[in-house]
């Protein structure tokens, strides 16, 4: 790590979206919605239905961590980037060296993911998470 922390991290963030942006773009590329790819065969009618899951689900979690990482960049910039965002406490460094996207401790970050896992429990198959239990993303109001 350089003398500057924020220098470097900020590196660190922009080489990972430089990264996740080409991996979305040729995910992109591959996956044109457009391109008629469906097999003819009724009996692979059903993976080909699987692979687009597959796909648009890879395409989900790479813009969704475009937005963390953008979040990240604008924390950086407003000087809170070391701050959890649950608790306002400190993210510690070993942390965010690990994951320079991420904007909760590690207490905070275990109490997201089990009511994460509450909603899934709470959510039916294709339904509407309900709005009591949603957790917001990062940098988007409690309400």
């Amino acid at each position: 790590m350089d003398k500057n922390p924020t220098d470097w991290f900020r590196a660190q963030l922009l080489e990972q979206r430089e990264h996740v942006s080409a991996e979305l773009a040729a995910h992109r590329r591959l996956s044109d919605p457009n391109e008629d790819r469906s097999p003819r065969d009724f009996g692979d009618q059903g993976s080909h239905a699987t692979g687009r899951l597959i796909e648009e689900r890879i395409a989900g979690d790479h813009e969704q961590l475009l937005r963390k990482i953008d979040h990240a960049l604008e924390r950086l910039a407003a000087g809170t980037y070391h701050q959890c965002e649950g608790c306002g406490g400190e993210i510690p460094l070993e942390r965010l060296k690990a994951k320079p996207s991420v904007s909760l401790c590690v207490t905070c970050q275990q109490a997201k993911d089990k009511r994460d896992a509450e909603i899934a429990l709470a959510t039916p198959p294709g339904g509407e998470e309900p709005p009591s239990l949603r957790y917001p993303e990062p940098g988007e109001n409690a309400g």
